[in-house]
């Protein structure tokens, strides 16, 4: 096995030949050069973007491929270490990637240590495709892609129960339940001395009730579960010219209702007025593609489990924003997730489900 490696200078020629050959991509030839720069603004781990040239035929090997690697930072990357977000993304890679006509980045080569503290992913550059910019809002063309592309990958999972089983994917029930209900108590104070003021007093009290029933909502859904990417927004999204899209960034696979990325993605990556001009079109979009995937769902059904699960994005605004460093560009962008999810819920009376 090759080692496992934390920095973009450790990713040498030589690493590299000896990553690429293990895995198939390279037969023949060896990198003799790797240049690399890092991009992005991911919290819980760093991407490096790398050029390569060969000596010899190098038959279809990449010349240039994204690493992904640990935080640099290590009270981010022992959190993620400890919340599995490295481990549960290798092994989507690995295991489950494969079953689903979603489009996903090819990986190239990819180790987690036993630690789940350290690894790597060698992954297809997508370039010249682009993520979406939740602060601006995405298009209502962009917002068909995804409901669609995510149609695939919940089709390809409905009713496999065995996801419960899987430890790479997470299951919010019994004691996982009563964790983040802890959490999210915890959490609460705190996020609403940060956001509270750009809250209306009827958002603020719903997120009262929300919280002090956390636990109970996350257990109550007896309905088809499947497998969901639940950090289903446009900024884990690249978008191509010629309007396809590739989902990234699977560090928190989740055994639920598929309707809790539709109801995520519409309710956060949408400006408010679209959302609302829009959402129930998009909704019946969404079934519809189910259905050409092979699998059922009555329009009623569909529609409840999209209010229910407005709450999905509650969650995820609150635990995500307390459990980030503060910068500029990610106050504003939680500020806004918490108004359009925060609204979301309250317009399509969540509160019903609690």
């Amino acid at each position: 096995m090759v080692d496992i490696v934390m920095t973009p200078q450790q990713i040498t020629p030589e690493w590299l030949t000896l990553a690429l050959r293990e895995n198939g991509i390279l037969t023949g030839g060896r990198v003799v050069s790797a240049e690399s720069r890092l991009f992005g603004t991911g919290k819980l781990g760093d991407n490096a973007r790398i050029s390569l040239t060969y000596e010899g035929d190098a038959g279809q090997a990449p010349t240039n491929l994204v690493a992904k690697l640990p935080a640099s930072d290590e009270r981010a990357r022992m959190m993620a270490g400890a919340q599995g977000a490295y481990y549960n993304e290798v092994k989507f890679y690995q295991q489950l990637a494969g079953k689903t006509s979603m489009r996903t980045p090819y990986i190239y080569a990819g180790e987690i240590a036993e630690d789940k503290a350290s690894y790597f992913l060698l992954m297809e550059d997508m370039a010249p495709s682009e993520p979406g910019d939740q602060l601006k809002g995405e298009s209502i063309g962009r917002a068909e892609i995804a409901v669609k592309e995510a149609a695939k990958l919940h089709a390809a999972f409905w009713g496999d129960d065995s996801l419960a089983e899987r430890d790479s994917v997470l299951y919010q029930m019994g004691d996982a339940a009563e964790f983040g209900g802890g959490l999210m108590t915890e959490c609460w104070p705190g996020f609403l001395e940060r956001y509270g003021e750009s809250l209306s007093l009827e958002q603020r009290e719903f997120g009262d009730k929300y919280i002090a029933n956390h636990t109970q909502w996350v257990q109550r859904f007896s309905g088809a579960r499947t497998l969901v990417h639940s950090d289903y927004r446009s900024e884990n999204m690249l978008f191509s010219a010629e309007g396809t899209v590739c989902i990234i960034d699977w560090q928190t696979p989740t055994y639920s209702s598929g309707l809790a990325d539709i109801s995520y993605f519409l309710g956060g990556s949408l400006t408010l007025e679209l959302r609302r001009a829009e959402e129930k079109r998009l909704v019946e979009l969404y079934r519809v593609a189910l259905e050409k995937e092979g699998v059922t769902l009555s329009q009623q059904e569909c529609w409840e489990q999209y209010r229910e699960f407005t709450m999905h994005g509650m969650m995820l605004t609150v635990l995500g924003s307390m459990f980030s460093e503060r910068e500029e560009r990610s106050d504003k962008m939680f500020t806004i997730m918490a108004q359009r999810h925060l609204q979301h819920c309250v317009d399509l009376e969540a509160a019903d489900f609690l």
